[in-house]
């Protein structure tokens, strides 16, 4: 479906987006593995969160849903099964990487037999960062090249001591969550820090584990095999969706928006002090913490300089880039994203992506193998933009049609459902 997008005169309104796509994935999974029911209020609409609940729901998880809130009765870590006769069960993944990774830990460590399946981009993507560390600690898996489809054919995991090699929280979260079904203690370190939701909520589980500073990173110990307490939760908003709301009030000159009951996780909300350091205009203020931060963000338009990304900071900001390179093309100057190597394996290679929107709207953008460089201060005009099927760079162009003159032409936009279904109905609110 292609998608019209008029320019805008000015950005002005309140919004709220949807549920946090992170913390709903991990809130459903850890709920499917602890003792009793949970609740969780607030859970996301996007695709890639209903493919998890669907592959709980196969797995014999009893779940009651009514619109935003899931009632899930956790089968605890011995309880997971299949239906009779089907050996392995086949579980449906979508687009959705973190659902692949997260039940390739689980089901690794609860001795489930499964094939994992997904969409032709998800069957693109790398899974040996899982799966390698998984079949050393015992589990058997069979794959296609490090990719999707792939079998677990069972094994019995023994505690699991590894370093990530690369900053990943989904990686983080698969070991962890192996970790849980097997015997003894487990360590687990991150040499640079990532989102920390899995921690938190394991936190508010009563989970047996603990946490401690190691370098730039962090060493987590899990002592396996030990109850989870059921799960309350409201998940706040995807902050990774706000972002380019957010992103719009600041480009557009004479705009301001609010953005309500948005998640303000420290480790997820990093975005906004690039943005600040480029001289965004912006307010938050912190209204919950536990067990997740959220308020409200204010935004308004506002004079940006270029900056610089890399290092500890990008796994920090890794989903949101897309969103800073909105902001590049209206700062002053040069906006430097390094170390970002990641984003050729997402939806699409987004190094490539973002610099081909960049132009394709009358900018300048030179691509490397780590990154990209986004000159700023180009006057745009309205452009086609193919989304290649990736959510967050069919958000980022909208965007910029927002910003530019004339109508722009965006194809294949419904992928937006990914991850944010009513980006376009906010979008049009508060557009004027």
């Amino acid at each position: 479906m292609d998608r019209k997008v008029k320019g805008a005169r000015y950005v002005e309104g309140e919004i709220r987006v949807g549920g946090d796509k992170s913390i709903s994935h991990r809130a459903l999974m850890l709920s499917g593995m602890a003792e009793g029911e949970s609740v969780v209020r607030g859970l996301s609409g996007a695709q890639d969160v209903l493919s998890t609940l669907a592959s709980l729901q196969r797995l014999g998880v009893a779940t009651e849903r009514h619109g935003r809130t899931v009632r899930i009765v956790g089968k605890g870590l011995s309880g997971l099964e299949i239906p009779d006769g089907v050996d392995p069960i086949v579980l449906d993944c979508g687009n959705s990487g973190t659902t692949a990774r997260l039940l390739t830990g689980m089901l690794a460590g609860a001795g489930v037999r499964a094939r994992l399946v997904g969409d032709r981009s998800l069957s693109s993507r790398p899974m040996k960062r899982v799966i390698d560390p998984l079949c050393r600690f015992g589990a058997r898996i069979e794959h296609r090249g490090g990719c999707l489809p792939l079998t677990i054919q069972g094994g019995k995991l023994g505690a699991i001591r590894y370093t990530v090699p690369v900053p990943s929280a989904q990686v983080k979260t698969s070991l962890i969550l192996a970790s849980m079904f097997v015997e003894g203690e487990s360590v687990i370190d991150e040499k640079i820090l990532t989102r920390d939701h899995t921690e938190r909520l394991l936190t508010a589980m009563c989970a047996q584990f603990s946490r401690e500073p190691l370098g730039t990173g962090q060493r987590i110990t899990i002592e396996g095999n030990k109850a989870l307490s059921p799960l309350d939760i409201e998940v706040p908003g995807d902050i990774s969706s706000a972002v380019f709301f957010i992103v719009l009030a600041l480009i557009v000159p004479g705009s301001r928006i609010v953005v309500r009951n948005v998640g303000l996780n420290p480790t997820r909300a990093r975005i906004l002090t690039v943005f600040e350091r480029m001289g965004g205009e912006l307010n938050t203020t912190i209204e919950t913490g536990d067990p997740e931060p959220s308020g409200t963000v204010f935004a308004r338009s506002s004079t940006l300089s270029g900056t610089e990304v890399s290092g500890r900071e990008i796994p920090l900001i890794i989903d949101e880039i897309p969103a800073l390179a909105c902001a590049a093309l209206f700062a002053e100057g040069e906006t430097v994203v390094r170390d970002a190597r990641e984003l050729r394996v997402k939806e699409s290679d987004r190094i490539e992506a973002v610099c081909d929107m960049v132009r394709r709207f009358g900018g300048e953008a030179e691509a490397r193998e780590d990154g990209f460089t986004v000159k700023g201060g180009a006057s745009i005009g309205n452009a086609l933009v193919e989304s290649r099927g990736d959510h967050r760079i069919a958000m980022a162009a909208s965007v910029l049609a927002c910003a530019a003159s004339g109508t722009s032409t965006i194809r294949n936009a419904e992928c937006v459902s990914v991850s944010c279904p009513e980006f376009f109905d906010l979008i049009e609110s508060i557009v004027r």
